[in-house]
């Protein structure tokens, strides 16, 4: 069976209401049943101490008749639903006031004498006495206090208030009654609350499940419309996000095959139908060379792509490793420029070196470095016009050198200068100007200068020139 989020809820909720049912109706009802006896306890004792120094002061001192007393205790006892018992020291009865009257001891018509301690021995021994029960006097258990009526030091009797215990026990139940109908009216909010939540995130994840099932589909225009400024906006906008990250892999998946297609059958169809004309004596001996010629430019072209393919594998798989070392980056510049001698002399170019000082020690892969420079200048010179300059130069900024390849050619055009660093990207798409290059020199380039925490950065204007540069830590 699947169990949806909002089972879960509605599991939690009718956990929740069984917890606070038994909480009030167990554990809460036992509290307050304790909570009001107390209560009622404390109530009797003061009224039985307040009556006692009433004995004392109106029976005993001012000469207030039995009689009197006893009314005065009947009022009481009215007021407080109770009976109140008075007796001598012996533990003889002697009245009983109620709301029904007063019940004199012994009565009229006998003179027998009703000791209390006959019906319960430990009475006048106590303080406090729940569930009393006195046959003849008690119709229902009580809750009882005795007090001792004392006048100079000495006992004269006692009073004994007895208040049924149902009393307490029915108000316990009545406040149970009332915790009860609030906690049901909270529950019910809480339940309208519950409801309303439970449909607000089952529309949104409904929404973002269907969204992604379409993402994954391949409809990456579907739009979620998830509403409100919460998490599950965001959720839907990065799945969103996701999905177009996705599409432009996709596209740039089909491109790179397409790029790799192109790049490798064009050498490959080169090589192979000047092979075959050689073989079968198309292509006569005596200008064989040429070909050959050709067939190893494309050769080269081939190995250049395997080359820069297998470096770009290496870097996103295991990342770019690196050999720091500390070397003088004016003497590799100048290494770097020699070797590009045979290709500028071919278009009459010239490499101009500018260095802040002599000698500039550096802290980074030497031949990591090599291959950024090797690159930018090959770059440099592909798309230099015929008797221009390339400028190297290196200066001195903080604890920084800035490395800058500047050529003066024909220029990248403003929309497509943020994407020189993508793989196969070439500005000009038919390869007429770049014929050797594998659209990939810059993408390496850019992954080097990355592993080493350093920036690179192009400036170019359309049929101006080109300028790579590119940030390397000082040697401490």
């Amino acid at each position: 069976m699947k169990y949806r989020i909002w089972h879960k809820y509605f599991l939690g909720y009718f956990t929740i209401v069984i917890l606070v049912a038994l909480e009030i109706n167990v554990f809460g009802y036992r509290n307050m049943q304790r909570r009001v006896m107390t209560r009622h306890t404390d109530t009797l004792y003061e009224e039985a101490m307040l009556i006692s120094d009433q004995y004392r002061e109106s029976y005993i001192e001012a000469g207030v008749t039995k009689e009197e007393f006893m009314e005065q205790m009947q009022m009481v006892s009215v007021l407080l639903d109770a009976q109140i018992l008075l007796c001598n020291r012996e533990g003889e009865l002697i009245a009983v006031a109620e709301a029904s009257g007063i019940r004199k001891y012994p009565a009229e018509d006998s003179q027998a004498t009703l000791n209390l301690q006959t019906l319960r021995a430990d009475i006048l021994e106590e303080t406090v006495i729940k569930n009393l029960t006195l046959e003849g006097i008690t119709g229902k258990p009580s809750l009882a206090v005795v007090e001792p009526m004392i006048i100079e030091t000495r006992i004269h009797g006692y009073l004994i208030i007895c208040q049924p215990m149902e009393a307490a026990l029915s108000e316990a139940r009545r406040q149970v009654l009332t915790a009860n109908i609030n906690s049901g009216a909270i529950l019910i909010g809480v339940a309208c609350l519950l409801g309303f939540l439970i449909h607000y995130h089952k529309k949104n994840i409904t929404k973002l499940i269907k969204g992604a099932i379409a993402y994954t589909d391949g409809e990456f225009a579907y739009e979620m419309d998830v509403k409100g400024k919460d998490e599950y906006r965001e959720l839907g906008n990065s799945i969103h996000y996701l999905a177009e990250q996705h599409s432009n892999l996709v596209n740039y998946q089909k491109n790179f095959i397409a790029n790799i297609s192109h790049d490798f059958r064009s050498p490959l169809t080169s090589i192979k139908g000047y092979a075959a004309a050689m073989k079968d004596g198309t292509i006569p001996y005596e200008i064989q060379g040429k070909y050959l010629d050709i067939i190893l430019f494309e050769t080269e072209r081939l190995s250049n792509l395997t080359n820069d393919l297998l470096d770009l594998s290496n870097f996103e798989n295991k990342g770019v490793r690196l050999d720091f070392s500390k070397f003088d980056v004016t003497k590799m510049l100048r290494q770097s420029a020699m070797t590009f001698e045979g290709k500028c002399s071919q278009k009459n170019l010239k490499i101009r070196l500018v260095f802040a000082e002599n000698e500039i020690m550096v802290y980074a892969d030497r031949g990591k470095i090599q291959q950024v420079v090797h690159n930018l200048i090959d770059n440099a010179i592909k798309f230099s016009h015929e008797d221009s300059i390339i400028e190297v130069t290196a200066r001195l900024q903080r604890d920084k050198v800035m490395i800058s390849v500047k050529d003066h050619g024909i220029g990248i055009p403003r929309e497509a200068i943020s994407k020189v660093w993508e793989r196969f990207y070439k500005t000009d798409l038919s390869r007429g100007k770049d014929k050797k290059g594998t659209g990939l020199g810059l993408a390496i380039t850019k992954q080097i200068i990355a592993a080493h925490n350093e920036n690179i950065k192009v400036i170019s204007t359309e049929g101006v020139g080109t300028e790579f540069v590119f940030s390397l830590a000082l040697a401490e």
